[in-house]
């Protein structure tokens, strides 16, 4: 329990407020507990403003909202500006501030935000770290795994797990940072020591509207850090500069330009491990790993240097490397018995679409390729057509099919996917799972199986119902 003008500090309301003790605090109404703090969100579906009474009812002893609203109950209606940015600080308040307590390193980019969260806490635990993860892999608390549902979770959620993970003795969490979160104010009061940028290409454009907004989106976690921070930079990428030239902290930067803190030289890959030097601080390293692809390399780079800068032995994290098997979802690679081969990639926009072909273009020049995949619906749709066209560019032949449709029509996606191609190589199944039998079925040796857009994912969503689904799942049945 804490007292309401406890959890309002550095909040700016007007309204009646006093010591009354607030139990819980919560956004979605239908959770309200007695004596709890409830926070009206107008959402991009449903606006909380219109369950108040409801919240009320339920036992909420005081409302935070931010429209006008005539009171006519006995609880205090405190306004705000934002309520999402107010949230942002009584979360913060209420649960304890304990990000301050933690060693939070933050990943951010298009692509590569889960891997190489993944791989840093990795590396931490094989060096023996108190450490977590979270991200579109779920939340590796204490007590095991749990999916929050968000890459990055809303402030209330996200606070409440850093108290979580300091009572749980926890000393450091490496978490996945949305620009969705950025934007929706999320993690306004997490204190990030380690800030990392992996890379910016086309996405989620339905919501930023355009790639201006949605860099924008992405510097503001590097121009909040301050000078005792530390920036870890892709220097590859061609938004690099911009940000180094708008932090206060600490920058370091990796890639393949020599001009990088870290960089990788003499690289050697199959499609079952990659081999390679890197230099780092003018010493050379050599690194064999089960990863695949030239992002994965930027990845091993970006966790290197994060681990290193958390007290860790390079020669620690190499050997950490050396040993890591596979981050599921990405680049999951199977054999069947006849040779032909299966991946399973989370790949759903156009830069991660011709990574991942390219490489499997690259290192099976002879092998046919063949690429299932769909388009998430209420999502960016100018990206559809130009995806097809990148899988047409490196496929022998093309399955489309449904990847989340949501609310829209789903043969509306499929059109829209097919309008970028040329050529008639493609076929189209809206089941996912015959889809995925049939190609099966007819792979041969010499033969790719390129199976994009889900990844771990557990589920199709149509019209607002999940249903059960797993490509990974449903190719290990297969086999």
């Amino acid at each position: 329990m804490q007292k309401l003008n406890n959890i309002l500090k550095g909040v700016e309301y007007s309204g009646p407020i006093d010591s009354r003790k607030i139990s819980g605090i919560f956004y979605d109404s239908r959770k309200i507990k007695k004596d709890s703090l409830f926070i009206a969100i107008k959402g991009f579906n449903v606006d909380g403003h219109q369950y108040i009474d409801q919240a009320i009812e339920l036992g909420a002893n005081s409302i935070l909202l931010d429209q006008n609203i005539e009171n006519k109950y006995s609880v205090p209606f405190l306004k705000v500006k934002n309520s999402r940015k107010a949230m942002s600080q009584i979360a913060s308040n209420f649960f304890g501030d304990h990000s301050k307590n933690i060693s939070i390193t933050g990943v951010t980019g298009t692509n590569g935000k889960t891997s190489i969260t993944y791989l840093i806490n990795h590396i931490l635990k094989c060096n023996n770290y108190a450490t977590s993860s979270l991200g579109t892999l779920g939340f590796y608390g204490p007590n095991g795994i749990k999916n929050t549902g968000f890459t990055t979770p809303e402030s209330i959620e996200l606070q409440n797990i850093f108290n979580t993970l300091y009572n749980g003795g926890i000393t450091h969490l490496n978490m996945e940072i949305s620009s969705h979160s950025i934007a929706l104010n999320r993690i306004d009061n997490v204190d990030i020591d380690i800030a990392i940028f992996s890379n910016l290409t086309r996405d989620h454009l339905d919501f930023h509207k355009n790639i201006d907004d949605y860099f924008s989106t992405k510097l503001k976690l590097f121009e909040r850090l301050s000078s005792n921070k530390l920036a870890i930079i892709n220097i590859d990428d061609p938004y690099s500069n911009k940000i180094i030239n708008k932090t206060k902290a600490k920058v370091l930067t990796y890639g393949f330009n020599h001009n990088a803190y870290i960089y990788p030289f003499n690289i050697e890959m199959s499609l079952s491990e990659s081999k390679f030097d890197i230099l780092y601080q003018n010493k050379k390293f050599t690194i064999k790993t089960n990863l695949i692809g030239n992002f994965n390399i930027s990845n091993i780079l970006a966790s290197i240097l994060a681990c290193t800068n958390m007290g860790i032995d390079i020669n620690d994290a190499i050997q950490a490397i050396n040993q890591f098997e596979l981050i599921p979802g990405r680049f999951e690679s199977y054999k069947k018995k006849n040779g032909g081969i299966i991946i399973i990639d989370y790949a759903h926009t156009p830069d991660a679409f011709e990574k991942i072909l390219s490489l499997v273009k690259s290192i099976q020049p002879k092998y046919e390729i063949i690429t299932l995949f769909g388009c998430g619906g209420d999502r960016d749709k100018d990206k559809r057509s130009i995806m097809g066209s990148i899988a047409e560019n490196f496929s022998d032949r093309i399955i489309i099919t449904d990847d989340n449709p949501r609310y829209e029509n789903p043969n509306q996606i499929i059109n829209q996917i097919i309008s970028g191609f040329k050529h008639n190589k493609y076929k189209i199944c809206n089941d996912r799972k015959q889809a995925i039998e049939d190609a099966f079925k007819e792979l041969d040796k010499n033969q790719t199986l390129l199976i994009l857009g889900k990844g771990v994912e557990q589920y199709q969503i149509f019209k607002g119902k999940k249903i059960k689904h797993s490509d990974t799942q449903l190719i290990k049945e297969l086999l």
